[in-house]
């Protein structure tokens, strides 16, 4: 009985490793802190200079996409610290609030950068 329920388990997170997985081309591979900009490269190749302010106003937590406040710029606000994986983004902000995003969502809601800025990155990397 016990065996069946550890493979039940590795199952378990089997099928959420698989969920959580980023789509191809989606993966994070780095994220490079500018003055005021996030330059996210991805697994296909592109890759995406992301304002800190346009970050922190498209928080997409639960306490930011219900607040009335949502759509203010925080101008002031600035990261403090920012991790980065295959998954996504994680910025905790000087505000204190913690924004998570993932690849897949930076990927398809940022503007790919102009190719000199692309090519700056990848070399930096």
């Amino acid at each position: 009985m016990h065996s069946r329920s550890l493979s039940l388990a590795a199952a378990a997170r089997n099928q959420l490793a698989v969920l959580e997985a980023p789509l191809p081309g989606t993966g994070v591979v780095a994220a490079v802190t500018g003055d005021k900009s996030l330059r996210v490269k991805f697994s296909d190749g592109s890759a995406r200079e992301v304002p800190y302010t346009w970050l922190r106003d498209n928080c997409r937590c639960h306490a930011c996409s219900g607040s009335l406040a949502s759509g203010n710029l925080h101008n002031e606000v600035y990261p403090e610290i920012i991790q980065s994986n295959e998954f996504g983004v994680v910025v905790d902000w000087s505000d204190g609030h913690i924004s998570k995003y993932s690849g897949l969502w930076l990927h398809d809601h940022t503007l790919m950068s102009p190719p000199r800025t692309l090519n700056r990155i990848l070399h930096a990397v």
